[in-house]
């Protein structure tokens, strides 16, 4: 199975993707701290991770995301992920790690709605 993560920007400076690869365990998690520490370093603001080739998620690994989600909320970086397949998102839902992270449809999604949040907050690009 790969557990590959990797990470990159959106067109706004401070979101950035992290990718997953089909399987997110245990073998994982180091990758996907590897992926935050890099966020981190070049002053991420938020981070979206991307579910959408993600067809196993274990029960470590929703408890590496719940860490996850606290360790970057103390360091105020937002946290969104996009379209886990049915069988991942039902996993979320049944923690409610919904109610904590939103789920959006899409990267772009997450994009135009920070957008919508610049604009209306008077804050430039």
């Amino acid at each position: 199975m790969m557990s590959m993560i990797h990470t990159q920007p959106t067109s706004i400076d401070d979101m950035h993707v992290i990718t997953f690869g089909t399987c997110f365990d245990g073998s994982a998690e180091p990758a996907l701290e590897a992926a935050v520490l890099q966020v981190q370093e070049i002053q991420g603001k938020h981070i979206i991770l991307n579910m959408e080739t993600l067809t196993t998620l274990n029960s470590r690994a929703l408890g590496k995301l719940f860490l996850t989600y606290h360790h970057l909320n103390r360091k105020q970086i937002r946290l969104s992920m996009v379209n886990p397949k049915p069988a991942v998102r039902e996993m979320l839902a049944f923690v409610n790690f919904p109610k904590i992270v939103p789920i959006y449809d899409s990267v772009d999604d997450v994009v135009a709605f920070e957008q919508r949040q610049m604009e209306s907050s008077g804050i430039p690009e």
